[in-house]
């Protein structure tokens, strides 16, 4: 008899995890998606479920995945070139995932992995202002398809000014709110206008019509989240002032109503600094003037030399349809460079205040140095003259701008290590293998009651924290997991004006 011997070799076969919409897909479009996209919102689709996503596959392929055609999630500034609060912007990672969900079959995995959608506050979200005021009246928006610009003239009816720690911005109607614009004024120039204009409001395509006192008082654009200045700085209202609020209406096939609310919170801690800001306009072109021909791609360098010590807090470039590319870089003394903003595809629909993360400090004598290219072409198709004409400095449509607006306040050392992100209310909550808890991090830009809530994959509430009236500013606490099974669970933060869940798995 013979004896055989069999040697066997196990391979071992990997096989790569598949890719699901609640684990993979949902924390993505949730995050980047669905605070235009959602009942109420502005966008016309809605992406908060899966079966909403699922039937909207091919429109969000076109807009956000295609390479030639990607226009979504809308946002101008190059994240290569530098970094800003709030970045609307989907990563190669975040698109690869979303590419192989469509091409595995768009499965849609464990609903109890799936997150919570984001908070879509209504109303204050920093919780009760110390000034309102509000649209004496509602506005109607006619649903003929078309954008439309509307100034508000609203009176704040206080005889003192007041330092001021955030500025909020409460549209009422977020379907047809494109975006906002506020400036401040003292004079009676902007009633004039109003005074003249049919209806409630004035019409000005761009800017108010003339110089207020303070021309970016503030500014709001969908899914744009409400901070409170860090410690120590304030803006101002002034006594007597007005309100001007600058609407863009996006198009819509019905008539629509709006009655928009801005909320103003006081400084309540001592103030040392105090916002300011400047603009680079025209007159800091070294090769003007500013004109541009017709059929001619031109573009304009500016500078600007900065007279003191600077923290720099935000930019907002600003130009009308021929506006094509901006490139704002600072050199500083040493010889340095600070990338600023660089945009390659310039929309004037999308146009915003830009926000660093944190301060960037920019010695006395930084040169501002800002690029901006124009299209006068027919290839164009954002150019709104037709047969193509020279084209001047002018606030109609058919006319040209070239400003580049930023804030500041004086440089304070440590300003470099300033968290701007940080001055609003946030949270988060991190397993800990080693420890057995879980780990929870919050910021409250006001003082509140707090509740933090675990919850198991059915929705049941394993372990509770109520904290009464928490203080402002940043907080952590744990929650053992040590008799705890092994699964999903959300942690959910909640205050009297904000709430938010984070998925933690337990392993």
């Amino acid at each position: 008899m013979k004896n055989y011997f069999y040697i066997l070799f196990f391979i071992p076969v990997f096989v790569k995890a598949q890719t699901t919409f609640t684990e993979h897909v949902a924390p993505i479009i949730y995050n980047k998606c669905a605070s235009c996209h959602h009942a109420g919102g502005i966008a016309p689709l809605q992406f908060t479920s899966y079966a909403e996503i699922k039937k909207n596959i091919g429109m969000i392929s076109m807009a956000a995945l295609d390479p030639k055609n990607k226009f979504m999630p809308p946002w101008m500034p190059d994240t290569k070139y530098s970094h800003f609060i709030d970045e609307r912007v989907l990563t190669d990672k975040e698109t690869e995932a979303i590419k192989t969900w469509i091409e595995g079959g768009m499965v849609q995995g464990d609903i109890a992995a799936e997150p919570d959608l984001p908070y879509f506050p209504k109303g204050a979200q920093l919780g009760k202002p110390d000034l309102s005021v509000s649209m004496k009246e509602s506005f109607l928006h006619k649903g003929n398809n078309e954008d439309e610009y509307r100034i508000f003239v609203l009176p704040t009816n206080i005889k003192e000014g007041h330092n001021v720690s955030a500025i909020e911005i409460v549209p009422g109607n977020p379907k047809i709110a494109h975006h906002i614009i506020l400036g401040l004024d003292t004079t009676q120039f902007a009633d004039g206008l109003d005074a003249k204009d049919e209806g409630y409001g004035y019409s000005q395509y761009a800017g108010f019509g003339f110089y207020p006192t303070y021309y970016n008082w503030s500014g709001w654009v969908p899914g744009q989240k409400t901070r409170f200045f860090p410690d120590g700085i304030s803006n101002y209202v002034l006594p007597n002032s007005k309100v001007l609020l600058q609407m863009h209406y996006g198009p819509t096939p019905i008539d629509a109503w709006d009655s928009t609310t801005v909320n103003v919170y006081y400084s309540k801690k001592p103030v040392d600094r105090f916002l300011k800001g400047w603009v680079i306009s025209p007159n800091d072109i070294k090769d003007g003037p500013f004109f541009i021909k017709a059929n001619t791609k031109p573009t304009f360098h500016a500078q600007y030399k900065v007279v003191g010590d600077y923290s720099l807090i935000n930019v907002t470039p600003h130009a009308h349809w021929l506006g094509k590319k901006w490139e704002v870089f600072a050199v500083h003394p040493n010889g340095d460079t600070t990338n600023l903003i660089r945009i390659n595809d310039w929309d004037f629909n999308w146009q915003n205040f830009f926000s660093f993360p944190k301060f960037i400090k920019l010695e006395k004598g930084t040169i501002i140095y800002c690029n901006v290219t124009y299209d006068n072409t027919e290839k164009n198709y954002r150019n709104p003259n037709r047969p193509i004409k020279n084209v001047a400095w002018g606030e109609s449509a058919k006319d040209e701008m070239f400003l580049f607006y930023f804030s500041y306040v004086d440089y304070k050392p440590g300003d470099e290590n300033i968290d701007i992100a940080g001055s609003m209310n946030s949270f988060d909550a991190i397993y800990n293998a080693e420890k057995k808890c879980i780990n929870v991090f919050y910021n409250l830009a006001e003082n509140t009651d707090v509740i933090i809530k675990l919850c198991d994959a059915k929705n049941k509430a394993t372990n509770l924290i109520k904290n009464k009236e928490t203080e402002i500013g940043k907080h952590g606490t744990l929650i053992s997991t040590e008799t705890l099974k092994p699964g999903t669970y959300w942690c959910k933060f909640s205050t009297a004006n904000y709430t938010e869940s984070k998925k933690v798995v337990i392993p």
